[in-house]
């Protein structure tokens, strides 16, 4: 019966099998050192995997991760400065100067003849005398001719009466005696609307400038009212137009015969976005 627990590292097995042959060979002396050789490796390699991961350990733990920061964009929504045209005031228009009184015509006087009793002293005068001259009680002398009737002109609207005015009828700027214009001049109505306007949101995502006209009537105490946008842009700047002049403060109302009247306006309003 085989013996299944055959040790083959047994010293008294190695020596019945190196019987008679060479001792002095390395084969012997790795059989009869076997098991020690054998710890003693396992000890290195036990003792090489621990140092290694406690190395690598160690050294992981002093070396700082790497930090991922994320990009930033940082987006400018600045809103960009809104370039204001303020329409030019109209130009008073100038009254026209009263025209120089024509010189008299040269008359001479005609006597009728008479039947008396004393005598005449004064000759009537001929008929050729009467030509180109006018008919009077005296004879004076003149500079100016004799000239034929004319049609009276007719009546101007820029008079100067004081016929009370109609609270219905609305001027336009043209003809007016005094223009209504803004407390302070131009320049305080540009400092206004560069003050109050601002640039709607909306053109600004879109990208889009433009010029909206708006029309209103200003009142006889300066008031601005009847806003209408006659032509408008879109994109919020119509709104934003009749916003502002619905802020404004009163204006010098317009002057006709010397009384205040009623006065229709029209102002154009450019929004313009600046170039980048």
């Amino acid at each position: 019966m085989l013996n299944t627990k055959l040790n083959l590292y047994n010293p008294d097995w190695i020596e019945l099998v190196f019987a008679n042959r060479n001792k002095a060979y390395g084969a012997f002396d790795l059989r009869q050192h076997y098991g020690s050789n054998m710890v003693k490796a396992m000890l290195i390699a036990f003792t090489t995997i621990v140092a290694a991961a406690v190395m690598y350990t160690y050294v992981v733990g002093k070396t700082p991760g790497m930090i991922i920061k994320e990009d930033e964009h940082v987006i400018d929504l600045t809103q960009p400065p809104v370039l204001i045209k303020p329409a030019k005031p109209a130009e008073p228009i100038k009254a026209t100067p009263p025209t120089k009184p024509l010189p008299a015509a040269p008359t001479r006087q005609f006597i009728p003849m008479t039947v008396t009793s004393e005598p005449v002293t004064t000759d009537p005068p001929k008929i050729d005398d009467l030509i180109g001259v006018d008919i009077a009680s005296k004879t004076t002398e003149g500079k100016g001719t004799l000239s034929q009737p004319v049609d009276p002109a007719p009546v101007s609207t820029g008079g100067t009466g004081t016929a009370p005015v109609d609270d219905k009828i609305i001027y336009n700027t043209g003809g007016l005696e005094f223009m209504p214009e803004p407390v302070g001049g131009a320049a305080a109505w540009s400092k206004f609307l560069n003050r109050n306007l601002r640039f709607p949101a909306e053109a600004q995502g879109a990208g889009k400038s433009g010029r909206v006209t708006v029309s209103f009537v200003i009142e006889k105490d300066g008031r601005l009212s009847n806003l209408v946008v006659d032509k408008g842009a879109g994109y919020g700047m119509d709104e934003e137009a009749l916003r502002v002049l619905k802020l404004a403060k009163p204006w010098k109302p317009g002057m006709q015969n010397g009384q205040a009247v009623r006065v229709r306006y029209v102002i154009p309003l450019n929004f313009q976005l600046s170039e980048q």
